[in-house]
């Protein structure tokens, strides 16, 4: 009985460890929040007018946050977790899109 006990926790550990490793992500909010970011260093380099970036701001977070959602519904948790990692480590617009 103690080996089962012993397998069983052996199992789940390993199950935790994969996860970590493989599903675990930032949420939709986040990723949003770090390509908006990434958007607004973008346009104030190209001097957009402070109105134009508020309307480019609103706009984009509440569209992105919706289009990630469905991402990670159509194509799972793990290929989303991939995409949200390579997102969060891009530091420009053409990173981000190669994602």
């Amino acid at each position: 009985m103690k080996r089962v006990g012993q397998a069983v926790f052996l199992f789940v550990a390993t199950l935790v460890v994969l996860w970590a490793i493989f599903v675990r992500a930032p949420g939709p909010a986040t990723v949003c929040e770090h390509i908006v970011d990434v958007t607004m260093r973008e346009a104030q380099a190209a001097s957009m007018n402070p109105q134009s970036e508020a309307a480019l701001m609103t706009g984009l977070q509440e569209r992105c946050v919706k289009h990630k959602l469905d991402k990670m519904q159509l194509r799972g948790r793990v290929k989303y977790a991939e995409y949200a990692k390579c997102v969060m480590a891009a530091t420009t617009l053409s990173d981000v899109e190669s994602c």
